[in-house]
């Protein structure tokens, strides 16, 4: 059986989600005093205000919203819990391609630069007269090396990405 790596990461990323349901109930009630002679102008979010979530669904489509639900139940969870789930992937997977991993010396006339994805969407191979000049061999090292230096900036890159 195929199993495509989205798969498994989502999948993961679901069953983490779902493991504590009660992370954010209170325990105890708290009541803020204020003290109507003292004014604050600083706003409170709960994430810093550093990005923006993404979109719920909204349940327009009915018929993505009904296939979501049937989805969720199999798998135990809310249709809301699903949603959160699916979200957090497509944000790694959008990270992940967003990822511009560099390998290869300028100096010595090879460079490449590449996607977190593997295979890569985004690979760009940029070899100069430098590296033209160095020969078959000397050049095919080079790029082996080059390659692997992006490959390497992509594994640190994916795992900072898949953290969150």
């Amino acid at each position: 059986m195929k199993t495509s790596i989205n798969t498994i990461v989502g999948l993961s990323a679901i069953a983490c989600l779902t493991t504590t349901t009660t992370a954010f109930t209170p325990t105890i009630a708290f009541t803020p005093t204020t003290n109507p002679t003292t004014t604050t102008t600083t706003q409170r979010n709960m994430f810093g205000g550093t990005g923006k979530g993404l979109a719920i669904d909204d349940g327009m489509d009915e018929e993505k919203t009904a296939q979501d639900t049937q989805i969720a139940a199999a798998m135990g969870m809310s249709l809301e819990e699903y949603q959160l789930g699916m979200q957090a992937r497509m944000k790694m997977e959008q990270d992940i391609s967003d990822i511009r991993a560099s390998g290869g010396d300028p100096a010595k006339g090879v460079t490449v630069e590449r996607d977190g994805n593997s295979p890569p969407k985004h690979l760009i191979v940029t070899v100069t007269d430098v590296g033209k000049a160095l020969g078959k061999v000397a050049l095919e090292k080079e790029l082996v090396s080059a390659l692997a230096g992006a490959t390497e900036a992509r594994k640190k890159g994916r795992e900072a990405a898949q953290k969150g």
